[in-house]
């Protein structure tokens, strides 16, 4: 049984070697016939199996084995020499491609550099403002009469805003020149010390000093009460005059309606009714009424001068007048010697304090103007309202002096100076700018970038500008004229710098430049470029330096 399996086993082998064989060969006939020879020979063995090992023998005794060996040695030298041949010919193929690459000269666009003009405009929003604020203080205490503005309102200098009650002022300056006059005549009286008549000094014995300057002022406050009103009634009188020519002269030119009445009314005695009625187209009824006009109008005339209600004021203030004048000669028999100095010294602090207050109320009647055009950003005073001296009336923002306040980064701040133009836009209309301040801090905006307050001045307001919109505003920073621009898309950028691709002499050569003024489209090239370089301006992805070009000919 043992015997049974060793045999078995060397079968197996013998079966497994000539397995082995065959493969060789077949492999060694694609490679060559030589080979496949010597394999065929090996074939040809014959294999014996006794016990553990295998014998060979060749069926052809003849055949010598040293030749078979070195045949093989042969063919594996030949096999060497075939692969080195091939990776010398890759190799051949690859370097005549890259001397083929290299032979190619590549066709480019040039731009040739030449001198031009670049300006940077700097392009900021601002808010708009007044360069000047001013409020107005009421110089007198008096009731305001009319407000004719609200906050908002645009108004042109020398409009009148707030308007005071102007019988008030003029009671109040007269007050003031009768106090100076006053005191006048008070220093007068102590300086002469004439003696009085025994009339005035009977006539105020039994009053101090202070009851005669208190019945002193009295007089003067009831004397212009009687004379308002004579002015009053005369000033109606005057009126019933003017409407006595105007129909007079109406009928005179046009005749008379069929029922035609005029009456004229003093107000209190009735003193000249007329009452007319006549039928149009009557010449004698025409005269009549022009007759009965004229004699109103006479009468009315002679009213001024005779009319006893007016006769009794003017004799009302002349009793007054000579009641003041008794008054002031009694005050001088009650001053003794030493009241002369005090009594100058009160002239002059009189004249100084009511003529200061005479110039103030005078002002005041004209009403409270503006200074300049402005539009109204505060309104204090109420119609009705008595307002005191140094209260605050109204606030105007001047619209003649208009600027703009923008915040300039750090990275712009250079390119801003003092005097640069700017062109400025309001509610989509243009105007013309200025910088005309730089702020000597910078401050924090609201993203936490520090910025530097600059301000803009506009040198052609008008009337059109809100304030408080915003502004656009384009600042006219850098400009040079007569250098080297470059339309940017043709400089590049690496690690060390901007550069330019220029063609000389066929080959592309590689210039480090530096910019100075640039823009979104420009740049001004201050070092590395020279009048009449021609900058290479197609595509430059594919190219080197050194690299052969030449420039395209349409």
């Amino acid at each position: 049984m043992e015997e049974n399996k060793n045999l078995n086993g060397q079968e197996q082998t013998a079966d497994t070697a000539s397995q082995v064989q065959d493969t060789k060969l077949a492999d060694a006939k694609i490679e060559g016939n030589d080979t496949a020879e010597v394999l065929e020979s090996e074939k040809n063995v014959i294999k014996e199996t006794t016990g553990d090992s295998v014998e060979i023998y060749d069926e052809d005794s003849s055949t010598d084995l040293s030749d078979s060996i070195k045949k093989k040695k042969r063919k594996f030298k030949k096999r060497y020499i075939i692969i080195a041949l091939l990776l010398l010919g890759v190799v051949g193929f690859i370097a005549a491609k890259v001397q083929a690459g290299k032979n190619n000269i590549v066709i480019v666009e040039t731009t040739d550099v030449a001198l031009g003009s670049i300006e940077s405009i700097l392009s900021i929003s601002g808010t708009v403002q007044s360069g000047e604020t001013k409020s107005y203080f009421s110089e007198v205490s008096a009731p305001v009469d009319t407000v004719n503005v609200k906050v908002g309102d645009k108004v042109s200098g020398g409009e009148v805003l707030i308007t005071y009650d102007a019988e008030n002022l003029e009671l109040q300056e007269k007050s003031a020149e009768l106090a100076i006059k006053q005191a006048k005549g008070t220093y007068s009286s102590t300086a002469a010390g004439s003696a009085i008549s025994t009339t005035a000094s009977g006539y105020a014995q039994n009053m101090t000093i202070g009851q005669i300057n208190d019945r002193l002022d009295q007089i003067v406050v009831e004397k212009e009460a009687v004379q308002k009103q004579i002015d009053e009634k005369k000033n109606r009188i005057n009126q019933t005059i003017d409407e006595l020519k105007k129909t007079l002269n109406d009928v005179n030119q046009n005749g008379l309606g069929d029922q035609y009445e005029t009456y004229f009314d003093d107000g209190n005695t009735n003193w000249a009714t007329r009452k007319v009625e006549t039928v149009e187209g009557d010449s004698n009824s025409k005269q009549q009424a022009i007759l009965v006009l004229n004699n109103s109008i006479t009468d009315a005339s002679a009213a001024l001068t005779r009319d006893p209600q007016i006769i009794a004021w003017q004799d009302q203030i002349t009793a007054l007048n000579d009641e003041s004048t008794q008054l002031s000669a009694a005050l001088k028999s009650k001053v003794n010697g030493g009241s002369v100095s005090a009594s100058k010294a009160s002239l002059d602090s009189t004249e100084l304090t009511q003529e200061n207050t005479i110039s103030k109320l005078q002002t005041a009647k004209e009403g409270v103007k503006a200074d300049f055009n402005a539009v109204v950003t505060e309104v204090a005073a109420v119609e009705g309202q008595t307002v005191s001296a140094g209260a605050k009336t109204i606030t105007l923002a001047n619209l003649d002096d208009v600027q703009i306040t923008i915040q300039v980064s750090k990275s712009d701040l250079p390119k801003v100076s003092l005097g640069e133009k700017v062109d400025v836009t309001i509610n989509s209309k243009p105007y013309q700018g200025e910088v005309s301040k730089i702020s000597g801090t910078a401050t924090k905006n609201s993203n936490g970038v520090a910025v530097v307050e600059t301000i803009i001045k506009i040198t052609n307001p008008d009337s059109d500008i809100i304030l408080g919109v915003e502004a656009s505003n384009k600042i006219h920073a850098q400009k040079a004229d007569d250098t080297i621009v470059l339309p940017y898309e043709l400089i590049q950028t690496d690690s060390t710098g901007d550069y330019v691709y220029v063609m000389e002499n066929g080959l592309v050569v590689r210039k480090d430049v530096e910019i100075g003024i640039s823009t979104s489209t420009e740049a001004q090239i201050t070092d590395g470029l020279a009048v009449g370089d021609k900058v290479i301006s197609s595509d430059i992805t594919d190219l080197t330096e050194g690299m052969e070009v030449a420039v395209s000919v349409e």
